[in-house]
């Protein structure tokens, strides 16, 4: 699909519930319990005319919504669950989370959990799906025989989101494309809309706001994992959208990917003023702590600005993702990086 300018479609309003939407999600959590797949979901329509949509590189067409939809990542069921066909869902995997946005809370109690992780083929298999749709690359493993292709042969459609295909996350656009073609194959268009607006509409306003403070950009290091050699975020990831929506300066976006290891002389040679912590950790921050404080006895890194200026901002992995949590870990990091851009919006 052709980029779009979101600009256009776009109002103040939208933004200002938006972001005031993203304050309420940081302060809100719950936790669930699982129930059955659903027995009966929407009967299914056939489009008019066939739909077609190109994903990461593959040609999909449809003669009708999709009814029995597994869901192998957990910021991809909520989006689904947002999307309002959460009653399609007859099985998600990575059901590791406990702290799910409230809104989603009902619906996600309802849909069966496969895996912590990623199913067995057969056990996804079993569920007759006739559409799996994944976040990550790694969801459609060829080890695991749930492959692209191999669910393709056997009939079933698949859909990936962008950031780890192609040229990856450059810009919103990616999200915009890939929830409007989500919602035209799902036959929920205007939801699909009003979930873009809504995310973009929050990003905006995270960015309004420091532009309106008139803050400088911080030298960031943001870190994912790893003490032999840490993992970063690249030029081309969710990570590093949020860091420009934030005024966070990406001190290594030398690779063109999400994610990519590094090393501990290249962060201590560019010396960042800040860094942000991934959260492995679905409930409390232990894991989050415990990575602080290997980097303020990691040798090199003491010798930076961001440790011994005790700089750090804590954001859960669960919010680096396409998502509306992209939200949440903008005004997080923004928070962190610019407090006083927040003062008279407390």
């Amino acid at each position: 699909m052709t980029r779009r300018n979101a600009g256009t479609r776009r109002t103040v309003a939208a933004r200002a519930a938006c972001v005031a939407l993203a304050v309420t999600l940081l302060g809100s959590a719950a936790a669930c319990s699982r129930g059955e797949a659903p027995t009966d979901t929407a009967s299914s329509v056939p489009f008019a005319q066939p739909v077609t949509i190109e994903n990461c590189g593959r040609t999909e067409t449809f003669d009708a919504p999709p009814q029995r939809i597994v869901s192998m990542n957990r910021h991809v069921t909520e989006t689904l669950i947002q999307l309002g066909v959460g009653d399609r869902i007859v099985g998600m995997a990575q059901d590791d989370q406990k702290d799910p946005l409230p809104e989603v809370v009902g619906q996600l109690a309802k849909i069966p959990s496969l895996s912590k992780e990623y199913p067995p083929a057969e056990k996804v298999l079993d569920l007759q799906p006739d559409f799996v749709v994944a976040g990550m690359s790694s969801a459609f493993s060829d080890k695991s025989g749930l492959s692209r292709d191999a669910l393709e042969s056997s009939g079933i459609r698949t859909f990936l989101f962008s950031e780890y295909c192609g040229d990856g996350f450059s810009d919103i656009s990616v999200l915009e494309d890939d929830f409007t073609d989500l919602g035209r194959v799902l036959g929920v268009e205007p939801a699909a809309q009003a979930l873009i607006d809504r995310i973009v509409g929050g990003l905006d306003a995270v960015s309004g706001l420091l532009d309106a403070a008139g803050v400088e950009p911080v030298r960031t290091f943001f870190y994912d994992m790893g003490e032999e050699q840490p993992t970063t975020i690249g030029s081309a990831g969710i990570g590093n959208l949020i860091a420009q929506y934030t005024r966070a300066e990406n001190i290594a976006p030398d690779q063109s990917k999400p994610f990519y290891k590094t090393t501990w002389e290249t962060v201590g040679d560019r010396a960042p003023d800040a860094i942000v912590v991934d959260n492995f950790d679905m409930t409390g921050t232990a894991d989050g702590d415990r990575k602080i404080d290997f980097l303020k006895n990691q040798p090199i890194m003491q010798t930076t600005p961001a440790v011994r200026n005790d700089r750090f901002v804590m954001v859960p992995l669960s919010n680096m993702f396409e998502s509306t949590r992209m939200v949440m870990a903008a005004e997080t990091i923004a928070r962190g990086l610019h407090p006083e851009a927040f003062t008279d919006n407390e």
